[in-house]
């Protein structure tokens, strides 16, 4: 019940403040597409409860680009690359370190009419069956560190993709961003599960100031057709706080999630995150 009440509070404050939000980078959610040419890095790693055995750089790598092609299109890809290694080497040699890469993303995303201080964008893409079925490891390592994007490490499955994003953009500094969308798992090779949607939805709050931005997210993911024991087990749901350079062709930023339902928080303290954008075309100060 204690839990339950957090949960409402955390969604009546966002509630309280979409109102006054707007636009800034985002760490968990969708960014909204430009004119300018983008190439994207995350890293994110579990924070494990105990001693977890694992490496410092053990974790999920993610690259992505956005190219504009045409006035109002932008395409997008993205690579997800899961290692794991052992922190206990012996003479500087791991022999038991597992990498893998998961399903590459391709897709389009349409941004339609935009003011300077509001945008929406509609997505779709397709995440291709590129991650191997023999590296359990590496898929549990992905789905720890980044399940709000589960589809990235799911093997033998394509995914159908699809995001609505609207953000709003004050010249007070405050920011607002929401998206929406599908993800329809379709089992692919030796996968003989059923095609399952899924759901996801999040909300964000921020404020920029000199350039740099703090952010809140809250977001969710539902399952919609596949069997669940209670209605609860529906819903996965995660809180992020981090904060980024806004300005510039380099960008870095540092963001931590938590995992808001009981059964992560028993093995997770939360997930450690590093962002860094690099525009490529001339930026406007």
């Amino acid at each position: 019940m204690k839990t339950f009440r957090i949960k409402l509070a955390i969604v009546g404050i966002f509630i309280f403040l979409l109102p006054l939000m707007v636009l800034g980078q985002s760490f968990l959610l969708q960014d909204l597409p430009t004119d300018k040419k983008k190439l994207g890095f995350r890293y994110l790693r579990p924070d494990f409860k105990g001693d977890d055995g694992l490496s410092f750089l053990s974790g999920v790598y993610d690259f992505s680009v956005s190219i504009p092609v045409g006035s109002n299109m932008n395409f997008e890809a993205s690579l997800p690359f899961v290692t794991i290694g052992s922190s206990g080497c012996n003479g500087g040699t791991c022999n038991d370190t597992e990498s893998s890469i998961g399903n590459i993303y391709i897709g389009v995303r349409h941004r339609l009419k935009s003011t300077a201080e509001k945008g929406t964008s509609i997505a779709l893409g397709v995440f291709l069956p590129t991650t191997p079925e023999d590296k359990f490891s590496t898929v549990m390592m992905g789905w720890y560190a980044d399940y709000y994007e589960f589809q990235k490490f799911f093997p033998n499955t394509l995914t159908i993709y699809g995001n609505v994003s609207h953000h709003l953009i004050k010249e007070n500094g405050l920011m607002f961003n929401m998206e929406i969308g599908p993800n329809l798992s379709i089992p692919s090779g030796d996968n003989d599960g059923e095609t399952e949607l899924f759901a996801h939805y999040g909300l964000s709050a921020g404020y920029r100031t000199h350039g740099i931005v703090f952010k809140v997210e809250l977001a969710g993911l539902a399952i919609v057709t596949e069997e669940a024991e209670h209605f609860g087990d529906r819903f996965t749901h995660f809180l992020v706080f981090g904060v980024q350079w806004n300005r510039g062709s380099i960008r870095p930023g540092l963001f931590y999630k938590l995992y808001l339902n009981e059964g992560w928080r028993e093995s997770l303290n939360g997930v450690f995150g590093i962002k860094l954008d690099v525009i490529l075309d001339k930026e406007n100060k």
